[in-house]
């Protein structure tokens, strides 16, 4: 029993290290990091009832598990082709095709929830009763800024 609770300590300890290596690593990553944290403050903002949670929790973890499975997949081709491969290129593409069509399905949730449901509307109304809530919000967009485009770089 305590060499399978090891194991699984294990898994998830090899779980993190590949997050971190994805978030360290990966920009399109942290891109969809920023899009939903930014997504979740308009969520809050527009009252989204548990149901638009659930559906908005469910995108996230579809575009960032596809977007991780993504850059496996990239790792590997990149490591096993030495020069031009016609087939790794086939194969890196049809893994983005796969990210992006997570993303697009997600983002129809997203206008489904955001303007059909009025929750936009709602956050929007929200920011305005509240301007230093928006100033805040608005404050943040240099860091996300950063964290998207910087933060991998820094060695």
């Amino acid at each position: 029993m305590k060499k399978n609770i090891r194991k699984l300590h294990e898994s998830f300890l090899h779980a993190f290290r590949g997050l971190g290596l994805c978030i360290h690593g990966e920009r399109n990553f942290r891109v969809h990091l920023t899009a939903a944290f930014y997504v979740t403050v308009f969520a809050l903002m527009g009252r989204a009832g548990a149901v638009e949670a659930a559906c908005l929790c469910i995108c996230f973890g579809l575009t960032m598990g596809a977007e991780l499975m993504n850059t496996a997949i990239e790792r590997l081709c990149d490591r096993q082709a030495s020069g031009y491969d016609g087939f790794v290129r086939n194969a890196k593409d049809i893994a983005a095709a796969g990210v992006f069509i997570c993303a697009a399905a997600c983002a129809a949730v997203g206008v489904c929830i955001f303007l059909g449901r009025g929750v936009l509307w709602a956050a929007l109304a929200f920011l305005t009763a509240h301007a230093w809530v928006a100033a805040v919000l608005l404050a943040t967009v240099p860091a996300a800024l950063w964290f998207v485009f910087r933060y991998g770089r820094i060695q």
